[in-house]
């Protein structure tokens, strides 16, 4: 009954991300940029300033949720969170003046704090020892899987005002709240804490880890740089239709979601050391082939290498800070640990518009020789963590 237990509520866990992350997904990549350059008529930095505002708050309230993990439990925590989120989108839906949309998209943000301190303390307390990149694997083909549909369905209803899409996406969060209940493990029980402290007294955790902290900052902020004009460049440079952008995004995260397990147990089992740095090379490479391609076949190629080099560094990556997170302050340290990740989220959006707004080139171009300089220092730096405690 116990395993029985503990494999709903992994399950459970597993399936809230990839609905949750599903709407995020839909919305941020492909939505909102239709919805307010197309019915609010509005400029696309509006996008970028909404994605911006959405990503900083998700940003700054990671931590207060990992806190609030260690002591509420991920379910509760999850559930709040998904409350918030469906409100935003209802919001979303029905304003017609873009200064709103920012606000909302802004409160998403709030909510979406929730998911990660949540679903990877609740999977590591799950899982059992020697199998965390492949947990990792599976939790990160969730969020690719639901990330990567969620445009790729909403493109089939982007029509007048969106009611239908945005409806498409208060369901999604609507039934991942529902899930929050199935999440009843022991194991996720808040766990007792012996030295109450506030949650911004945990920011003395960071010490020991403060040379891989910007590091983790600009990691992500290539991917937020992209975020608003991918659409955008599909569109208008690559004049490619909404299916085919379709098509692109299904390939790349196909394939991604297909090699995360096999590169979770690659990890496992041979080291962090070539996954994590082999594909930030071949990501910082894909990317240059997409900034100079304009075939529609080479470009689903190049997706596919994305994905691949994803498949390496998402399970390798988070594998390598799993092992140092001692589990008394587990919730609080990947709490922080994605907050710094966040800022980076939150202020690739505002860089991306304005880059693309300077070339459109520009955007690829800085982003893999971010990628090809971490890939660098990664080789030099000695990934041997300590086991935690």
């Amino acid at each position: 009954m116990a395993v029985r237990e503990r494999l709903q509520s992994q399950l459970s866990l597993t399936v809230i991300l990839g609905l949750a992350e599903f709407a995020r997904g839909a919305l941020t990549v492909s939505l909102l940029a239709h919805f307010v350059t197309g019915p609010l008529k509005a400029p696309i930095t509006v996008v970028g300033w909404a994605l911006s505002s959405h990503y900083f708050l998700d940003t700054v309230f990671r931590s207060p949720a990992g806190w609030l993990v260690d002591r509420l439990g991920p379910s509760t925590v999850l559930s709040v969170g998904l409350a918030l989120e469906v409100l935003a989108l209802v919001g979303v839906m029905h304003t017609r003046h873009w200064p709103w949309v920012i606000l909302w998209v802004s409160v998403l943000g709030i909510g979406t704090a929730s998911h990660w301190p949540s679903v990877v303390t609740g999977t590591n307390r799950l899982s059992k020892r020697g199998t965390r990149a492949q947990s990792m694997s599976v939790i990160f083909a969730a969020w690719l899987l639901g990330s990567g549909l969620g445009p790729i369905v909403i493109n089939f209803f982007l029509r007048g005002f969106d009611q239908t899409a945005f409806a498409i996406l208060i369901g999604g969060d609507a039934l991942a709240l529902a899930l929050t209940l199935l999440v009843t493990h022991p194991e996720l029980n808040p766990k007792p804490v012996e030295r109450p402290h506030r949650w911004w007294q945990s920011l003395g955790l960071l010490w020991p880890y403060r040379t891989l902290l910007p590091g983790m900052m600009i990691q992500n902020m290539t991917l937020g740089i992209l975020l608003p004009v991918l659409e955008p460049y599909v569109n208008r440079v690559l004049h490619l239709s909404h299916g085919q952008f379709a098509e692109l995004l299904a390939g790349g995260g196909l394939i991604t979601v297909v090699l995360l397990w096999p590169m979770g147990r690659f990890t496992d089992r041979l080291g962090i050391r070539f996954p994590l740095i082999g594909g930030l090379f071949m990501a910082a490479g894909a990317l240059v082939g997409i900034m100079v391609t304009r075939h529609f076949l080479a470009l689903v190629g190049l997706g596919g290498v994305l994905g691949l080099s994803y498949a390496m560094i998402l399970p390798a990556w988070n594998a390598f800070l799993g092992r140092m997170i001692p589990t008394a302050v587990e919730g609080s340290l990947w709490g922080l640990f994605m907050t710094v990740e966040g800022f980076g989220m939150a202020l690739g959006p505002i860089i991306g518009t304005r880059l693309f707004e300077w070339g459109v080139w520009a955007p690829f171009a800085f982003s893999a020789a971010v990628l090809g300089m971490m890939g660098i220092f990664y080789w030099a730096y000695p990934l041997m963590p300590a086991q935690r405690t």
